[in-house]
């Protein structure tokens, strides 16, 4: 039943965004209502910062910020997940990806910013490691979009998504959270007819309030704090050879990555001695590069290195320790127990071990100290 409930919550409160804290300042001007409102387009091609009548600023990167190196955090109430942590892992291009934490589990997330709307495009649970989706390429792959925000940004406007009614009910909706108080824009979900999600996002701030309601039950996620120059720290455990190279032991170790850094070359840095931190830990031969590392969809970790790792000075018993330090540390991190390792591009050939195409390695408990 936890785990149901959790993916329930998922489902309705992980879509996120934020930005930093302050308070939006609103700027309308009172209008001679004794002269009729002549109507204008909601946003200029040309100008996309430009404000309707209303006031109301057309710029959906305004409402749905992409700001990095900040940690969101969310009082809940009504369910146990409704409580989380936000932190943008990568943002690129046209793409925003997120990672939450909800005491259940960890959720990516990739948003697609439009010319015209904001999208999500991706979601993927119990994702406890950082790899670049949208680099990979297959994240689209099967996955149904949602249409956080749509232009023009005025009341009444609604539109269609992933079975669901989206209406702009207000744009100038005040709402106190732990934050503080915002003016918004009110966005209601209709999924059923007793089924509703608000969502209010503040000019400056983003998401300040999520609210599910289905019948009697309600759920809130309200904005409680944003922390700035703040980075993701991922816990990983890494094998390493014991003294005597009878087995492996294991550290415990943890990488601290800011917005943008690629998860391979903070963990090259840990396999190879440079993170001051942990400088016990050196799993790779000298001079190895890591060239490409990602969990494919089979969930197979796929690792490239250079070819310095075939070139290593070590017998059978040190060839074998190199080879399963790595295959066990990467299939702990990834959550999986299958890695395929090739050497520029090719399967991996040692002095005393050789893979052939597509063979891979599965996590090796034998080796492993009790």
């Amino acid at each position: 039943m936890k785990r149901q409930m959790m993916k329930w919550f998922t489902a309705f409160f992980s879509v996120l965004l934020l930005s930093s804290c302050g308070f939006f300042q609103d700027n309308t001007e009172n209008t001679d209502t004794e002269e009729p409102i002549q109507e204008v387009p909601a946003k200029n091609i040309d100008n996309p910062n430009e404000t309707t009548d209303s006031g109301i600023n057309q710029d959906l990167t305004a409402w749905l910020p992409r700001l990095e190196n900040v940690t969101y955090h969310y009082e809940g109430s009504g369910n146990e997940f409704a409580e989380y942590t936000k932190f943008p892992q990568f943002n690129q291009n046209v793409y925003y990806q997120t990672t939450s934490f909800n005491g259940g589990t960890a959720l990516v997330e990739i948003y697609e910013y439009r010319d015209e709307e904001v999208v999500r495009v991706f979601e993927k649970g119990e994702t406890y490691f950082r790899d670049n989706f949208a680099d990979i390429g297959t994240f689209k792959i099967n996955q149904e979009e949602e249409i956080l925000l749509k232009l023009p940004l005025e009341v009444g406007h609604s539109w269609e998504s992933n079975d669901t009614t989206f209406e702009i009910t207000s744009v100038d909706h005040e709402i106190t959270v732990p934050a503080g108080t915002y003016k918004t824009i009110e966005v209601t979900a209709t999924i059923e007819e007793d089924s509703v999600i608000k969502r209010y996002y503040a000019d400056g701030v983003g998401l300040v309030s999520d609210q599910y309601q289905d019948g009697d039950v309600v759920v809130e996620s309200n904005l409680r704090e944003i922390e700035e120059d703040t980075v993701e720290t991922i816990n990983l455990q890494v094998y390493v050879a014991d003294d005597q190279a009878m087995g492996m032991d294991i550290i415990d170790a943890t990488l601290e990555l800011e917005t943008n850094a690629p998860a391979r070359v903070a963990l090259e840095e840990l396999f190879t001695g440079q993170n001051e931190n942990f400088p016990e830990i050196n799993i790779l031969p000298d001079g190895t590069d890591i060239q490409y590392l990602f969990l494919n969809d089979d969930r197979i970790v796929e690792v490239d290195v250079s070819e310095e790792f075939e070139q290593m000075n070590a017998g059978s018993t040190g060839e074998l320790f190199y080879i399963f330090n790595l295959v066990n540390t990467l299939s702990t991190y990834y959550g999986t127990t299958e890695v395929l390792l090739t050497v520029d591009g090719e399967p991996y050939t040692g002095g005393h071990m050789a893979l052939s195409e597509g063979e891979t390695l599965q996590f090796n408990q034998e080796m492993v100290n009790e």
